[in-house]
């Protein structure tokens, strides 16, 4: 599978006409969520720029880190928009975020009635098919070190961007133990 051009893929969404029309303009400041978990939120969030954390909170308060989206996206809680429930997570932006913001009905609408931006939608839903399987590998199957590796090597500039308790919740490990895998890896 090519890598999914972005680029490409957001032009072809804001161009459509119903995104033209119903798209609404949405910046965020560092700190802000898109949505909360508990909360339902139909919306479709197409991200111009950014960084943005999703993660579940237990009953107990721990918090886990589901994935980042960075710098370009189309995010949402598919719960939400398919099944009108709660969200099981939530949506944190880390950096000022810039979105254009789709009632997911309309975003519906316009992929059944537009076949290549349904093609569009198709190939993103492969790729992120793709590296959320790849996600599970690394959080069943491989180490804490093999998983921070494979982390940094996919994710170079993003490594920078997080702090090492986001990082340490990502992989699923505490911070001390994330500093002592980097000790060991220096």
């Amino acid at each position: 599978m090519d890598k999914f051009d972005f680029d490409q893929f957001l032009t072809r969404v804001l161009q459509h006409p119903q995104f033209e029309q119903h798209g609404v303009e949405s910046y965020y400041k560092k700190g802000e969520h898109l949505f909360s978990q508990g909360e339902v939120c139909s919306d479709v969030f197409c991200m111009r720029s950014g960084l943005v954390k999703f993660y579940f909170n237990t009953l107990e308060g721990k918090e886990w880190i589901k994935s980042f989206v960075i710098d370009k996206g189309v995010l949402g809680t598919r719960s939400s928009q398919l099944l009108d429930i709660a969200s099981p997570f939530s949506a944190l932006c880390l950096e000022d975020t810039e979105m254009i913001r789709f009632p997911y009905k309309r975003f519906e609408e316009a992929c059944f009635e537009d076949l290549e931006l349904a093609r569009a939608i198709f190939q993103f839903t492969q790729w992120l098919g793709v590296k959320k399987e790849l996600r599970e590998y690394q959080l069943l199957c491989l180490s804490a070190e093999e998983a921070y590796q494979a982390f940094v090597e996919s994710n170079p500039t993003l490594v920078d961007r997080l702090t090492q308790i986001d990082i340490a919740r990502y992989l699923g490990i505490t911070p001390i133990a994330l500093s002592r895998i980097k000790k060991r890896l220096a």
